[in-house]
């Protein structure tokens, strides 16, 4: 589904070759159901990048994970275990799944808005800091959604917060500001992303040496408790090193 000029975010995704749906919405653009938690527990996006084709496709096993920013990826290495079943996106920012498009993505978020709904004009001002905690208060403070309290996480030695955020079942697109329920903006995709009704995701946001990194495995309703598991693994086996 395309709903507008999409440009990648950094991207860490798996991707399931036998779905249509997408993961991550992105737009070039301007500003103007409640589950289980913890990395153990369940609930989508269907948004609006287009998909890898099938000879992007990389076998179960470690495959290195690119990002579009040019200095981190020439500073690190990224690697994630991709289990049977799932393939590298090849640089797209999208997973498709049959569980409705979910799987996982990667962030430098810039600044979030404070009503994701009827989200024009109210990106936070002044902006978040760069830290892991400016993130997740600004996260937490989002109207119209619900936030797990931050736990202490660690991704490959680096440390950071896990926290999972909900959007309403219930909400009517329709009457958000142009159809789109807006998380945050990335500044390196000079862009936003946004989410569907029912939408869980898990975030790991971490600290690689002075670059606030942003995991994001989404999950949906028709996303199986399996699911779920297998996501938290492969973003577990992630190894970021010097290149």
């Amino acid at each position: 589904m395309m709903r507008s000029t999409i440009r990648k975010p950094i991207v860490f995704v798996a991707m399931l070759m036998i779905a249509a749906g997408v993961l991550a919405a992105c737009t070039t653009g301007d500003d103007g159901q409640p589950g289980a938690t913890g990395p153990g527990a369940t609930s989508v996006p269907a948004s609006s990048v287009p998909a890898a084709a099938p000879s992007d496709a990389a076998e179960p096993g470690a495959n290195v994970l690119k990002t579009l920013d040019p200095d981190f990826d020439a500073t690190y290495r990224i690697t994630m275990d991709l289990l049977d079943g799932y393939a590298s996106s090849g640089g797209n920012p999208v997973v498709l799944g049959a569980d409705g498009g979910q799987g996982i993505s990667a962030w430098f978020v810039g600044n979030v808005y404070a009503e994701p709904c009827r989200w024009v004009g109210t990106l936070l001002d002044p902006p978040i800091d760069a830290s892991v905690d400016g993130l997740v208060a600004g996260l937490a403070s989002q109207k119209s959604r619900h936030a797990t309290a931050p736990t202490d996480v660690t991704l490959d030695g680096f440390t950071g917060k896990y926290m999972e955020l909900t959007v309403p079942a219930r909400i009517d697109l329709a009457d958000c500001h142009e159809g789109q329920f807006r998380t945050w903006v990335d500044p390196t995709l000079e862009g936003a992303r946004w989410l569907d009704p029912g939408q869980r995701d898990l975030l790991w946001i971490v600290d690689v040496d002075g670059s606030r990194l942003v995991i994001d495995a989404a999950l949906g309703p028709d996303t199986t408790p399996q699911d779920r598991a297998d996501r938290i693994q492969m973003v577990e086996s992630i190894r970021i090193e010097p290149v």
